[in-house]
């Protein structure tokens, strides 16, 4: 998919030095809400199911520096994106993306930045100019940020996982107002960590070393594929995602699963009426590939956290030419004893 960290023309220097002078601040301060409390937990947005008239959407919210949506209009209408004051900044589909470069929210959301650092009513006359050739776009969205979000001191007290407030990003698909949302979610500092583990390789034994990438809270996967025949990694969809040969690795850009974990510079994901029909970029020359595996991943609320046991079995089906197999794993759950206070 699209990301939004491409260079576009500013109107004037100020926005450019307004930018440079402000984005070291924006890393530092970004995505708190809990002032000093923040050592017991933190503020994150999180993306609700889509309405029925936005169905034939895909949509992401990405949580790197700061909260990203990531959008794919595949239908033949126009996806209008409203700001703050009700004024249309974006245009996602049919055939492309456009942006009205005259307007402060498209250039506030197009860059990792203080907020503030371009006024929200810093907007012009409308320029709407093609920003991208597919109908697919990611921004990061102001009105998703939880700096200003409002976090009771009960809250942080109680230890568990809270709703603290709610986001809205108006929109409309054709003639259909409706609008993106979601909540945000008080998250407790983890009193453990979970790591993945492959259990089973399947028809892989002898073609191929697989290994967890721990270390992180999204779990990924490490493999290195020594046979003849093409390996094919099929996605959440089971679609075809990751295919490997004597040629490279490959990811298929019409995969919803690449779509989730493309990293940054990596071919980017285009979203297709049919995800069957594969659309492959090379993303290495060699025969191995690292990436972040979200079936591996374990998001819900450990049972007793005080003891380590597996927490979720998962797997990834696989196809090594014509031959179907699984790769299959466990994710455990370790806790972590906490550190004596000083």
């Amino acid at each position: 998919m699209s990301r939004c960290n491409r260079s576009l023309p500013l109107r004037g220097g100020l926005f450019v030095a307004l930018i440079a002078a402000n984005l070291l601040w924006a890393l530092a301060a970004h995505g708190h809400g809990g002032g000093s409390d923040e050592d017991k937990g933190s503020v994150s947005a999180v993306l609700d199911p889509l309405p029925a008239e936005l169905s034939s959407l895909r949509v992401q919210l990405r949580k790197t520096l700061a909260p990203q949506l990531l959008v794919s209009n595949p239908t033949d209408k126009s996806l209008t994106i409203e700001d703050e004051t009700g004024r249309l900044f974006l245009r996602i589909g049919p055939e492309n993306t456009e942006g009205d470069l005259g307007t402060a929210a498209f250039h506030r959301t197009n860059t990792l930045m203080a907020p503030g650092a371009i006024p929200a009513n810093a907007s012009g006359d409308p320029r709407w100019t093609v920003v991208e050739a597919t109908p697919n776009w990611g921004w990061f969205d102001l009105r998703l940020r939880t700096d200003a979000v409002n976090l009771p001191h009960q809250i942080v007290e109680a230890g568990e996982r809270a709703f603290v407030g709610q986001w809205s990003v108006p929109v409309t698909l054709g003639d259909t107002e409706s609008a993106i949302s979601g909540r945000f979610e008080y998250v407790p500092t983890a009193v453990g960590i979970v790591e993945a583990r492959v259990e089973d390789v399947g028809a892989l034994k002898g073609q191929a070393l697989i290994r967890a990438m721990p270390g992180s809270a999204r779990p990924g996967l490490f493999l290195s594929y020594r046979g003849d025949s093409p390996l094919t990694l099929m996605g959440e969809q089971d679609e075809p995602f990751l295919r490997f040969s004597a040629q490279g690795v490959e990811a298929n850009r019409h995969s919803p699963t690449w779509g989730m974990v493309a990293p940054a510079g990596s071919p980017s994901f285009v979203g297709h009426k049919s995800d069957t029909e594969a659309r492959w970029a090379k993303v290495s020359d060699g025969r191995s590939y690292g990436w972040i595996e979200p079936r591996a991943a374990h998001a819900d609320t450990v049972e007793d956290p005080t003891r380590s046991g597996v927490v979720k079995r998962w797997s990834i089906p696989i196809r090594i030419g014509d031959n179907r197999s699984r790769i299959e794993g466990v994710t455990e759950w370790f806790p972590v004893e906490p550190l004596a206070s000083r």
